[in-house]
Order: C-alpha cells, then structure tokens, then sequence
C-alpha cells in the first residue's frame, strides 16, 4: 500500500504498548483509527492523546474473546469512516503455566481466547468486506517470537502465538490464490517494552479465583520474563516496522536482530533431529 492517507486503520489492544504505538504512527500517516480494547480508562486516556495529536479517531471498549464485539467494533468503523483498509489484530495478554498443572485451565482457555481467537475473530470479522470494497487492504497479526521458538511455562502463550504465525501464513496464501486486494502480515517480536507481563490486570475476576499461588518455578520464569520486557525495545521501533511493512507488502516482521538467527537455528535443529533444550530459550 503505497498511500495510507485518508484511509481507516482498525486496532484492537490499541489503548496501550504496540496498539497505541501503531496509532500514532499509522496516524502520523493521514489514517483514520479505530481503536478498541478491553481497558476503558486507558482507551478513553488513548483517544484523548490521539485527538491532541489531530488524528481522526473513535474507540469501542471490546473483549475479544467475544465475536459480537468484534461485529459492533467493525460496525462503529464503517458508521464512522466506511471502507476498512488496514487491520491489526493486536490485543494480547502473556499467561501459561505448566503444561502438567490441570489447576491452571482457567488461565489457558483465558490466554488462548484473547491470543488466538481474538486473531481469528478479527479476520472472520473484517475480512469480509475488506475483500468485497476491492481497495488495497492489509491485515497484520500480532504473534511473537513465542510463535517460533517455546520458553517453558508460557505454554498458553505459545500455543497462540504458533497458531497465530500458522493462521498469517495459512491467510496469506488464500488471498494470492484467490487474487485479493488484502496483503497479510504476521508481528513477530521478541522482547518490547509493554505491560504485557502484567496482563493479569485485567484478567475477569471469575478466571483469576479459579488460579492456584504460582509455584516457585514459575515465579522464576515470571520474573526473567518480567525484566527482559522492562528491557525491550520501545514499542515504536515496532510500529515503525509495521508501518514498512504495509507499505512494501511484507509478509514476515522481524524486530529484533537475534530473531533470524534464531529461526534459523530452531530449524537446522529440526532438520538434524536435535531434541529441543534449555540452553538458548531466553538468549
């Protein structure tokens, strides 16, 4: 897409981190936003940055682990500003637990609701008409490099995050074959500066009862997550590479210079039949 002015960006999760970060800059670029997320002081506080900016721009508070709020999102942006010509399914939340623990089944069904389906729901969402008004159109999915590689404890996490790379991948060969005006790209960044480690701020009260104390084990994974994201990238490093992306049609977003290499190597692993380890997990 060679020129995204005048044209309606939609962003879940955008009250915060990356979604915010992608709204000032598909903003800076003459876009209309659409923004929903399930935190409404953040969002209200979000729409009001944006508007300071001067960008065009409405809010719905969504959850979108619920595909009516998916539809009433899709419609506020047609309502408002019509066609839909770029679509980031962003929202997300970290979460896990051990694969063996059947206390924690609450807060894998919320994580894989919110990561996974929250993606499929916007693509069942939009995508749609975003095909039908025939205008150059681009979705990116928000994954990660849990969608390639599997740190251990993080196994709701990374279940969505693979499935999400296998959804982007699977979309972007149906719109070649089927000759759409939709280009697809899936985000795959390692470490960012977010509050995605604190994502249990917002998790439902009745999923939250459920959860056992967290083991001593995963405390420990918590807290190395929890620092290596205090000491992630800026978000808008992110968006600007989103934003590229878009504009050249790219499929694969790369944040981090270690993330190929590391691809690479999880691959060659593979092929000689090495069975995965430790060793590199959070390097």
């Amino acid at each position: 897409m060679d020129d995204l002015k005048g044209r309606t960006a939609v962003i879940t999760g955008g009250a915060s981190g990356i979604g915010l970060a992608l709204a000032h800059r598909f903003g800076a670029q003459g876009m209309r936003l659409v923004l929903g997320d399930v935190e409404a002081p953040a969002l209200k506080q979000a729409t009001a940055e944006l508007h300071e900016a001067g960008y065009e721009v409405v809010a719905e508070v969504i959850d979108v682990r619920e595909i009516d709020d998916l539809k009433r999102l899709e419609a506020t942006a047609r309502e408002h500003f019509g066609n839909v010509h770029v679509l980031c399914n962003n929202a997300g939340v970290g979460g896990g637990g051990a694969v063996a623990d059947m206390d924690n089944l609450a807060s894998w069904k919320w994580t894989i609701d919110i990561d996974l389906w929250g993606v499929i729901y916007g693509c069942k969402v939009f995508l749609p008409a975003m095909i039908e008004h025939g205008e150059p159109c681009h979705v990116i999915n928000t994954a990660s490099m849990a969608g390639h590689i599997a740190p251990p404890m993080m196994g709701a996490y990374n279940v969505s995050k693979y499935g999400v790379v296998a959804l982007s991948e699977t979309l972007t060969r149906e719109m070649q074959m089927d000759q759409t005006n939709v280009g697809v790209s899936v985000l795959c960044p390692a470490f960012v500066s977010t509050g995605i480690a604190k994502s249990a701020r917002n998790m439902p009260d009745d999923v939250a009862a459920q959860l056992p104390d967290n083991s001593e084990s995963e405390e420990g994974v918590q807290s190395i997550i929890e620092a290596l994201v205090d000491g992630g990238i800026d978000a808008d490093v992110v968006a600007e590479a989103v934003v590229d992306a878009v504009h050249n049609d790219r499929f694969w977003i790369l944040t981090h210079e270690q993330t190929a290499r590391a691809i690479v190597e999880r691959a060659n692993s593979i092929a000689a039949g090495e069975n995965p380890s430790l060793d590199s997990t959070f390097s």
